[in-house]
């Protein structure tokens, strides 16, 4: 993982997890990187679904970094099943170590976690397993659980076991209203349309992970955290994330992007949210020598957006 390579090139690398289950870790490295990302997916997604916001960062000298959860994308373990918060806390804690020894005294690493990937970053960053240099969550699902069943809901969520499926109930145009990503979305057999019961028990574990322990700033050097959200998100409950997020992390700065799908890598304000991003990624890097962003929110509007017609 040391070789450094040409922006746009993916290679995947496997990091063995305590358990010997075989980690897919996605990475694209340009030359000279400036920043790196470590970027945890969401529930259906895997790192398959960065084939171009991997090459648009490292073409803008990000590296990117992407592991595939286990039982997801080209990670081994049962398809679409946790065992147990700390097996999952436990990969992705093996896989950050496998980045920062891959940059040692290097750029800065940004961890963004996108969807269900925001939570499990928010159960990471709550038990200390990881220490970025910056946080992004994007249209994160905290507290989405409480949120629909009450805290005792959650509670009896946890008790569930096993490796019976359910599906997943999300629709593709939830997250795109482009064809071209609802094509590969359905061409992609990697994609999670079921998980366990299993599965369900770990969100909400995770979920009481951060919600019930201490708030980020506790005891633990502030690092920028960045909220960036779509105007509109038919999977998220953006309030119920953004209301969440407040009492982890009083000084999370918003980012609101012209658009109303959840996936802001599949809609019109991709370049944007790319720009952004790794600038973010950039400033990170600020306790030495690099310039954060200033402590606003901000917003992003798609080229052209004029009303339904012009907007996803």
């Amino acid at each position: 993982m040391t070789e450094e390579r040409p922006a746009g090139v993916h290679r995947v690398e496997t990091v063995t997890a305590a358990d010997g289950i075989p980690l897919a870790l996605h990475q694209w490295v340009p030359e000279n990187p400036e920043a790196a990302v470590f970027y945890v997916h969401g529930l259906q997604s895997h790192a398959g679904w960065l084939f171009e916001t991997g090459p648009e960062l490292a073409r803008r000298r990000i590296a990117v970094y992407a592991p595939d959860r286990r039982g997801s994308g080209a990670s081994g373990g049962p398809r679409g099943h946790l065992d147990r918060a700390a097996t999952a806390l436990d990969d992705y804690a093996a896989a950050f170590a496998a980045v920062r020894a891959a940059h040692p005294g290097g750029p800065p690493i940004t961890a963004v976690g996108q969807s269900f990937g925001g939570s499990l970053l928010a159960a990471l960053l709550t038990t200390g397993r990881i220490a970025p240099d910056g946080v992004v969550l994007c249209a994160p699902a905290l507290g989405q659980q409480q949120a629909r069943h009450g805290r005792d809901g959650v509670h009896r969520m946890r008790t569930l076991h096993g490796h019976h499926t359910s599906p997943v109930t999300l629709k593709d145009e939830d997250y795109t209203g482009e064809q071209r990503y609802l094509s590969f979305m359905a061409n992609d057999h990697a994609m999670l349309r079921q998980v366990t019961d299993g599965f369900r028990a770990v969100m909400a574990e995770l979920e009481l992970l951060y919600t019930e322990g201490a708030p980020w700033h506790t005891g633990r050097p502030a690092v920028p955290v960045h909220f960036a959200r779509p105007e509109r998100d038919a999977v998220i409950d953006l309030d119920a994330a953004r209301a969440t997020l407040a009492r982890m992390c009083p000084h999370a700065v918003d980012a609101h992007f012209d658009a109303d799908r959840h996936y802001l890598e599949f809609s019109p304000v991709r370049d944007q949210f790319w720009d952004w991003l790794a600038d973010v990624a950039a400033g990170a890097g600020g306790a030495s020598g690099a310039t954060p962003l200033p402590p606003r929110p901000v917003r992003h509007a798609a080229p052209g957006a004029v009303g339904p017609g012009g907007r996803r």
